[in-house]
């Protein structure tokens, strides 16, 4: 899918305060979105002759207001110039995951349609009112993601070994932080927030029910490929409550939920994840997936097997949508002999 494709569904703008960040090449060079086209901001900034005081896509995290205001003032400095120096279309931009380089923690069981779908299409019938109420009696769960590389829109997902026909999919709508902070109290969690962004939480299901007890390391969430950021950082969304998540398998609507589905607000999770524990520029937390996965929307056969035909498999396209950040692409291929 082209770069032009992946944002053909939102209207993409830099000016006023909404503004869109991508990362282009092999070097990760921080660009905006202008129209159509994506502005380099360092050969912008070399050829006006501009010291912007950062280079990287973290070191603008880090600048704050004052960075976001210098590339404000660049985008409008080149809007509608003919500078193919300092452009490179949309369709023809080599994005690469826009990943500040620091931690990623995702929330889990976070969606009471997910989880009741799951339990009562393996025997147990519950209600979503259920699971929300006993959810809530307890913290949010989480956990650390450690895989690298990070994988942008576009990027070739290996189907791990252990998967053994159970690969599964998560869209999920992830906040970018822009400060640093701890013991954050949920009515200040907000404004922690630099952008927005979208997940693919890659995922290994394991025929077993109920669920084994996971190991420390997560190996079914840990793997190399398992994590797909992008396509850009939304910088500017007003409502971070409702962003509405969307996935597609080879164009078949599996997922939509927004945000307010949550069992817990990103508010919710930041505050109990920043107790006792600092949080810096950069960090990126995902609220987690809603239902429509492959493991929510399975029923085991008579046998108590599992039939395979929700998950993923070689040559699969797999796209999470948002109107707010575009769509984050995944080809879906075998893991090499």
């Amino acid at each position: 899918m082209s770069a032009a494709r992946v944002f053909a569904r939102v209207g993409v703008i830099a000016g006023g305060q909404k503004m869109r960040f991508v990362v282009l090449g092999d070097d990760s060079r921080p660009g905006v979105i202008i129209g159509d086209r994506v502005l380099d901001i360092g050969k912008a900034a070399h050829a006006a002759r501009i010291e912007l005081g950062f280079r990287s896509l973290l070191e603008l995290i880090e600048g704050g207001q004052k960075a976001l205001d210098a590339v404000r003032t660049l985008a409008e400095r080149y809007r509608g110039a003919d500078e193919g120096a300092v452009f490179e279309t949309l369709a023809d931009a080599s994005l690469r995951a826009p990943w500040p380089g620091q931690r990623l923690v995702l929330a889990g069981a976070n969606s009471a349609k997910h989880v009741a779908d799951c339990v009562s299409n393996m025997g147990t019938p519950t209600t979503e009112q259920q699971v929300y109420e006993n959810a809530r009696k307890n913290p949010p769960a989480a956990f650390w993601a450690v895989a690298r590389p990070i994988m942008g829109t576009g990027a070739m997902i290996e189907i791990p070994a252990r998967a053994l026909g159970f690969f599964d999919y998560e869209g999920e709508a992830a906040f970018v932080l822009g400060k640093r902070g701890k013991d954050i109290k949920a009515k200040d969690a907000k404004s922690y927030i630099w952008g927005v962004t979208l997940v693919n939480d890659w995922s290994v299901r394991e025929e077993a029910w109920p669920p084994r007890p996971g190991n420390p390391l997560m190996q079914v969430k840990n793997f190399d490929c398992s994590k797909s950021i992008g396509p850009c950082i939304s910088v500017g969304e007003a409502d971070l409550d409702n962003i509405r998540v969307e996935t597609y398998v080879n164009g078949e609507l599996r997922q939509n939920f927004t945000t307010r589905d949550m069992i817990f607000s990103f508010a919710e999770v930041l505050e109990y994840l920043s107790q006792d524990m600092t949080f810096f520029p950069g960090d990126v937390v995902s609220l987690g997936t809603g239902a429509g996965t492959a493991i929510d929307t399975t029923i085991p056969n008579a046998d108590g097997s599992w039939p395979k035909a929700r998950f993923l498999k070689p040559g699969d396209l797999v796209e999470v949508r948002s109107s707010v950040v575009g769509s984050l692409t995944g080809n879906v291929v075998a893991k090499p002999h």
